[in-house]
């Protein structure tokens, strides 16, 4: 293998990479690597774009500490004001909220727009002769104005000693921030996971992931007392068209879609008489009309579904969201 293509090998592997953080008071995290798929800010509207994309992410669901553990090692975290730097540990997520913390030896806790500025380190072994060094950058950290439990984390990385490149990209590979969040995304599944030890993903704007965060499905939050991670799960099957919960998309970013729940108050109301084209639970849809997209027939979908082990997806009767166990709708002019 000539060096170009170990280059990209190892280009290839780190871009798989995760990145996660630990929560809570033990010292312990880990680095782990999962291949999560790479659309444009979503904006909190009647309609709204759907897109292939899970996430956009070079590095998705980390976790991570000082011993060697699928093929990563974290050398350093730290902070600098210009004249010191401070080791920072203990990672974690101000409770019910995306804003990332950690603090320094001195037990100063640094939170949100404070890290501005942290750098970690780790070493990752691909297989070739020598670790690639990875670092991540904490560029800025601002605030949502439509949903104050959000903050959006500018995040840079840089492998080796190459240029320095936004963690987080959308759909047309422009850079984006990243919405942090606890546990992390299924690299098969593209299932989101409560956290188990601590680990902290990173979700991408213009992403399912992101998208519908900013939507208002919060995994983190409450909605009437109920949780709403089920309702995130289901939105970024319905966000990708995965209607059999298998990691198959079945649209092209742009498509519009009218989303609704069953919520009360509902968090999205229905916006159009645009056709219901599905009902959605966390694992894909629990029905079916005419998929959005042309090119998908129901009978292609379905018998799709039941090689993935489903069962066959009967058709959509009214608008009840709550209709064969579903949470939201996703309405569509089919093109």
């Amino acid at each position: 293998m000539g060096e170009g293509d170990s280059s990209m090998r190892r280009y290839r592997h780190i871009q798989a990479m995760t990145v996660a953080l630990t929560v809570g008071g033990c010292d312990e995290a880990v680095v782990g690597f999962e291949d999560v798929t790479g659309g444009e800010e979503a904006r909190l509207r009647a309609l709204h774009d759907n897109g292939v994309e899970l996430n956009g992410t070079r590095f998705n669901g980390t976790r991570f500490n000082g011993a060697w553990f699928n093929g990563a090692r974290l050398i350093s975290a730290s902070i600098s004001d210009g004249l010191a730097k401070s080791n920072l540990s203990d990672w974690s997520l101000v409770p019910g909220t995306s804003m990332l913390q950690a603090y320094d030896v001195k037990g100063v806790w640094y939170r949100g727009a404070d890290l501005a500025g942290a750098r970690l380190q780790w070493l990752v072994d691909d297989g070739g002769n020598e670790p690639a060094a990875v670092q991540l950058s904490i560029v800025d950290v601002t605030q949502s104005a439509d949903r104050p439990d959000i903050y959006f984390t500018d995040v840079d990385v840089r492998i080796d000693e190459g240029k320095w490149d936004s963690l987080c990209s959308d759909g047309e590979g422009d850079p984006t921030s990243a919405i942090v969040v606890p546990g992390y995304f299924d690299s098969v599944t593209a299932d989101w996971r409560p956290d188990e030890h601590g680990e902290i993903a990173f979700a991408c704007r213009g992403t399912a992931a992101g998208k519908c965060l900013e939507w208002g499905y919060r995994m983190w939050a409450e909605h009437g007392g109920l949780s709403l991670a089920d309702h995130y799960r289901a939105c970024t099957r319905m966000v990708r068209a995965d209607y059999c919960g298998n990691n198959v998309t079945h649209t092209e970013n742009g498509t519009p879609i009218d989303v609704s729940d069953g919520l009360s108050p509902a968090i999205l109301a229905p916006e159009t008489d645009w056709q219901i084209e599905a009902k959605w639970g966390p694992h894909g849809a629990v029905c079916l009309n005419q998929p959005r997209k042309l090119a998908h027939t129901r009978a292609a979908v379905i018998a799709e579904c039941e090689a993935a082990g489903r069962g066959t997806l009967p058709p959509c009767a009214d608008d009840d969201p709550g209709e064969h166990g579903g949470l939201l709708i996703s309405q569509a002019e089919p093109s």
